[in-house]
């Protein structure tokens, strides 16, 4: 997956980086699974109801317990880093077109001891907790999804112009003022962490571009616990709009949306009281 050990090594001090920026109490728990060693960060109440965490590709769980980092001081907070991504997971790649995924995400919690919580999916992270609640609804109590991927794609004109042509010219040129080009289109401006992450990742990390395929209703008829949603208005990777008709079809139990307003894929700091606030509201 990484060009260079070196490449690695600064990855995963970007992760510590940001994991000690968050100043919370927190435990490194390493899950053995059919899939490979999975690093699961605990933080947060323990007397408190639990949240299980999937992160967007290659974020890693520090930059997802970032937006919700509050709700430490009434859950108990398990972040799971994905394997076969840029994280503090093995680096065994998982089979997207399968149910890999819902495999591995039920091994996981099964090893965790979580015979039931809520379960967060943030972007990527949603395609995986569909994949779990394929395979193993009861284990999940409330289903919320953020700026989730698996429900639609971006627009095709949109996304060539903002995301394709940019990310060609620098393969091409290696100019970062493509690189900027693209990365404006998903990542808030002041996310020094993440752009510096994806910067990165751009130069010294093999990635995986495919986009993980889209849930049929077929798939989800059969799970009936409360489903959640909060979209962004200008995500150029899976639109808040098109999300939401989608979502409606999808789920006949879909029982919250939110749309985050001037707002990219990549959740910009002033939403996020608006995020826990939502949180809380459907979780309590």
């Amino acid at each position: 997956m990484y060009k260079s050990d070196e490449v690695k090594q600064q990855v995963l001090k970007l992760y510590d980086e940001k994991l000690a920026s968050l100043n919370i109490s927190y435990q490194n728990i390493d899950v053995e699974t059919s899939f490979g060693q999975t690093r699961v960060i605990k933080t947060g109440n323990e007397q408190g109801k639990k949240i299980v965490l999937f992160h967007g590709i290659n974020a890693g769980s520090p930059v997802t317990i970032e937006p919700i980092k509050e709700l430490v001081k009434e859950y108990l907070i398990y972040s799971v880093d994905t394997v076969g991504q840029t994280t503090k997971s093995a680096e065994t790649p998982i089979d997207i077109k399968d149910n890999s995924y819902g495999l591995w995400a039920d091994e996981v919690a099964e090893k965790l001891g979580i015979d039931q919580a809520n379960f967060i999916g943030i972007s990527y992270g949603a395609y995986i907790l569909q994949k779990l609640i394929t395979h193993r609804p009861k284990r999940v109590s409330k289903c919320i999804f953020i700026v989730p991927s698996g429900l639609v794609n971006g627009a095709f004109l949109p996304s060539m112009k903002k995301l394709f042509l940019p990310l060609m010219k620098f393969k091409l040129f290696k100019k970062d003022k493509d690189l900027s080009t693209f990365l404006d289109a998903f990542v808030p401006p002041d996310d020094t962490n993440m752009i510096h992450l994806q910067k990165i990742m751009m130069h010294g990390v093999n990635l995986d571009y495919k986009r993980p395929l889209l849930l049929k209703e077929k798939d989800v008829a059969h799970f009936s616990n409360p489903v959640y949603m909060i979209v962004a208005d200008n995500d150029i990777f899976f639109p808040g709009s098109a999300s939401i008709d989608r979502a409606k079809k999808l789920f006949k139990n879909l029982e919250g949306i939110h749309i985050l307003r001037n707002c990219k894929h990549i959740p910009h700091k002033e939403t996020f009281f608006e995020i826990q606030s939502k949180l809380k509201e459907w979780m309590n």
